[in-house]
């Protein structure tokens, strides 16, 4: 068996995934470029609400780092597997890997620690030297099997195996390279021996965050030499049990001896299954994002769907803006304007003069001054209590709408409620006054009654002349020369009774007059209201439920790119 120390050129920087495209995914990692553009899109929802109260920085920065390793990873060669051998001082991991490389490669230590670098064998390197940069191999480490492989190796043509530094060494620096390669290793094999496979500090620091990695993960217990078979079984039945309290699914456990050579064709075996399989990076990529999005989901609720706001919630909120804006005072302070406007046009001018005459005249106030200039100063109304009041309804909105919302949403969709509340008093004013008809402007049949009216008044006068004339030559005898119709007192009950006619008459036409003119000022009301209202609901839609409706929507397509990702 042959090995050649190679050196590879180094592989140019490349964008991190959220800034590259999707499509420069390759197309063999199927429904990994979907998982993670959904995390991609998770990371960007995340950073609009990042904060002390909202989304976890630590955690968008390592979505953004994961993201980055897998679009480094799945846009470097695919025909190779990452294979990293891990362990602690005396593990004989470095062992393990010379026995797998058929050569001395990497020095061997017992009780210190040898191993400072990694050290790379590559089976097959055509390609493999952007890669190798990416893991960050020293190039005076970096072997290759030759290209004419030994009879049974051709199996393994792909692979990259890995000796990492020791983890608990001593050396500075050791520990955090050992930690950067574990998130970049396709495989990852954990060495341990029998004194040191229960270790506290390995299983917590590194197997236990891995539990979720069981798919990507294989456990050896080396130095199986050093024990009989009976121990050697139950230091492996005792391993499995610590990996099983670990939550590791189905946990493979490997026992071997690198001196002796027993159970390296079942490790050969784990590594020919990877190689063949070419899918160990885009499954480690995946056991990554299934370990993260627990940490995205702690942000959704756990009945993910909300109604939002409904038609009811729309509803109550124009009724409260309506009350606010004072809609219904000013509905009837026009109807009752309308009613007193038309006093003056339709009203019996006898009833008018009557009112007068003992100085109490109740409409005369509202008469002086421009009635339109009155109506719009009701539509004004003070400005501060309506801005209570409005705030009061904002706070009652958005505490129906996030009493089943998680943090950071139901701070931010209690933002969004109040985030143009100030300006909105201002905007229902503007909706009451643009509402408002011409109030100056009067229907013609006003005047005809009117017209109606006085002549009215002209023949009862010019009866009550006559009434006169009758009293003063027909009955008191002023002037015998006078015309038999001012002289002939039998005319006197009826001219009386043509004169109470007309009054009667123009009572009655009043009367009439006004309760048409009722039913006309309800329907003015009635419009100008269902007019106003129209504009509330515009402006309540603009104001508020439109940015409540886009924080409703980016949570909803939140979840959406959740389950996009693989969670729930």
């Amino acid at each position: 068996m042959s090995h050649n120390r190679i050196d590879m050129p180094a592989v140019a920087d490349s964008a991190t995934w959220s800034q590259a495209k999707p499509a420069e995914i390759p197309a063999g990692a199927g429904g990994l470029a979907g998982r993670l553009t959904a995390v991609a899109r998770l990371i960007q929802i995340g950073a609009a609400r990042a904060g002390p109260d909202g989304f976890d920085v630590a955690l968008l920065q390592a979505a953004e780092d994961l993201l980055a390793r897998a679009g480094e990873r799945l846009r470097l060669s695919a025909e190779h597997t990452v294979v990293a051998l891990a362990g602690g001082t005396g593990s004989g991991k470095s062992s393990l890997f010379n026995a797998l490389a058929g050569a001395a490669l990497s020095s061997v230590g017992v009780t210190r620690p040898m191993t400072m670098a990694p050290h790379a064998c590559v089976w097959r390197t055509d390609g493999a030297g952007p890669l190798l940069d990416w893991l960050g191999v020293p190039r005076r480490y970096r072997y290759g099997r030759a290209t004419a492989l030994d009879s049974g190796e051709d199996s393994l043509a792909g692979l990259v195996l890995l000796d990492l530094p020791d983890h608990d060494s001593v050396v500075a620096g050791s520990s955090a390279e050992v930690d950067r390669l574990v998130r970049l290793a396709d495989l990852m094999i954990w060495v341990l021996d029998p004194q040191k496979y229960a270790d506290d500090a390995v299983h917590r620091r590194y197997l236990v965050p891995l539990a979720g990695h069981s798919a990507v993960t294989a456990v050896v217990l080396n130095q199986i030499d050093q024990l009989t078979s009976q121990e050697a079984d139950e230091c492996a039945a005792d391993l499995r049990r610590l990996l099983d309290s670990a939550d590791f699914r189905d946990p493979r456990v490997l026992v071997t001896s690198a001196k002796t050579g027993a159970g390296l064709d079942e490790l050969r075996k784990v590594l020919v299954g990877a190689v063949t399989a070419r899918q160990a990076a885009s499954a480690r990529i995946a056991a990554d994002v299934d370990a993260l999005l627990p940490r995205f989901a702690a942000y959704r609720a756990v009945d993910p769907t909300i109604s939002g706001v409904d038609a009811d919630r729309a509803a109550r909120l124009v009724d409260a803006f309506a009350a606010a804006a004072g809609v219904s005072a000013v509905g009837d302070g026009l109807r009752s304007a309308y009613e007193l406007r038309a006093v003056d046009y339709v009203g019996w001018p006898v009833a008018r003069l009557a009112e007068r005459l003992p100085g109490r005249d109740p409409v005369r106030k509202m008469r002086l001054g421009d009635l339109r200039e009155e109506l719009r100063g009701m539509a004004g109304g003070p400005v501060g209590t309506r801005q209570a009041d409005i705030d009061n309804t904002l706070s009652a909105l958005a505490g129906d709408l996030c009493g089943s919302l998680p943090e950071p949403w139901s701070r931010t969709v209690r933002t969004a409620t109040k985030s143009q509340a100030e300006s909105i008093p201002a905007e229902l004013a503007s909706a009451l006054r643009e509402s408002l008809p011409k109030v100056n402007q009067i229907p013609s049949w006003w005047r005809l009654v009117r017209v109606l009216q006085w002549a009215l008044i002209v023949v009862a006068v010019a009866g009550l002349a006559w009434l006169g004339a009758l009293l003063a030559f027909g009955v008191f005898d002023v002037s015998a020369q006078s015309s038999p119709l001012l002289a002939d007192p039998t005319l006197v009950p009826w001219v009386c009774l043509m004169v109470v006619a007309i009054l009667m008459l123009g009572l009655v036409t009043s009367a009439g007059c006004r309760n048409v003119i009722a039913l006309a000022a309800e329907r003015q009301r009635y419009r100008v209201v269902e007019l106003i209202r129209g504009r509330i609901v515009a402006v309540a839609q603009d104001k508020v439920l439109m940015p409540i409706q886009q924080e409703l929507s980016e949570y909803a397509r939140y979840c959406d790119e959740l389950r996009r990702a693989g969670f729930g």
